[in-house]
């Protein structure tokens, strides 16, 4: 059949009312869609230190899923815990990291980041193992080891698996991050990471340990915030 040049006009007239329609109609359409799916769950979200499950063998297990209680510990004792608060997701793209939590000998740099015990003598505190600030290992508390890089022997230091980067909790100082913003870290003693691993501030409420949520732009590295 020919096409004429009425036909065709007709036809691209109805062509193009169609595509009008379904462009007036998206709006229409949104409103039927369901609500975009947040990633984490704020009605689960939890500013307590909770005891890490799926450890099996540690001394914490009995209380896996329980809230950290520093009257759990014993001096130069660390246990792996959770941390989910509402804010981490916004802040860090996260829902819940893994943090450890150890009671340590008290010095004067760890007063306004931890909860002091045994009369003054210990102070509970959180650090973010979550990831090395190097290459985003996961660094691990040991009580005592020999140094693979420089043959020294250490005791109470958190040792980076991957590249044996050493951090001393015990020397909490102020670091510039690879950012420029100013960390208050657990003090690299040798490795290659940049700078030291971040702590994570802990307050105390109800007898149960919590981690705050007012200096999380410390832990904005490896890929976080």
């Amino acid at each position: 059949m020919a096409i004429t040049r009425r036909t065709f006009l007709k036809g691209a007239l109805t062509l193009a009312g169609s595509s009008l329609g379904g462009a007036l109609a998206v709006p229409a359409l949104k409103t039927l869609l369901p609500p975009p799916i947040t990633r984490c769950d704020p009605e689960v979200a939890y500013d307590t230190l909770l005891y890490k499950r799926r450890e099996p063998g540690t001394w914490y297990e009995p209380l896996k899923g329980k809230v950290a209680r520093k009257e759990d510990f014993k001096l130069n004792q660390s246990a792996m815990v959770t941390w989910a608060p509402k804010e981490l997701e916004e802040e860090l793209g996260s829902c819940e990291v893994v943090l450890t939590l150890v009671k340590l000998p008290a010095e004067e740099a760890m007063a306004e980041w931890g909860i002091s015990d045994d009369g003054g003598n210990a102070v509970m505190m959180a650090y973010h193992t979550y990831k090395c600030p190097h290459l985003c290992c996961k660094p691990v508390f040991m009580e005592e080891g020999v140094s693979s890089l420089s043959g020294a022997a250490y005791e109470t230091m958190f040792l980076c698996p991957c590249h044996l980067s050493r951090f001393d909790p015990l020397s909490i100082i102020e670091e510039t991050d690879e950012l420029g913003r100013q960390v208050m870290v657990a003090e690299l003693v040798e490795g290659p990471a940049p700078y030291g691993l971040p702590i994570v501030p802990v307050a105390e409420r109800d007898g149960g340990l919590i981690g705050r949520t007012d200096k999380l732009e410390w832990l904005k590295y490896c890929g976080q915030g």
